[in-house]
């Protein structure tokens, strides 16, 4: 099966190794813009600029963790999707 994954966005955690970067990688060459959450903030942005160096559509998300006591309505992400450009707020 081919699918495709194009004018889509994938949010991936746990992206900065193992199943999450294979994970992600999969989604990047499906041709997703890809969006990579993890705590280990070095491999996470190690991973996203590995991505944008293969030519795909890919940022880290630094930043984004919520503490437990807040929802995940009130995080402010450290980046912003406008269309297909994304903007570092930070």
């Amino acid at each position: 099966m081919n699918l495709s994954f194009e004018n889509k966005v994938a949010l991936v955690t746990g992206a900065a190794s193992g199943m999450g970067l294979a994970t992600a990688k999969a989604f990047a060459v499906a041709g997703a813009a890809v969006a990579l959450a993890d705590v280990n903030e070095a491999a996470l942005r190690s991973a996203a600029d590995d991505l944008v160096a293969a030519g795909h559509k890919a940022i880290d998300l630094l930043g984004l963790a919520v503490p437990a006591a807040r929802s995940a309505r009130e995080a402010e992400p450290s980046h912003v999707w406008s269309g297909d450009r994304c903007f570092r707020s930070s």
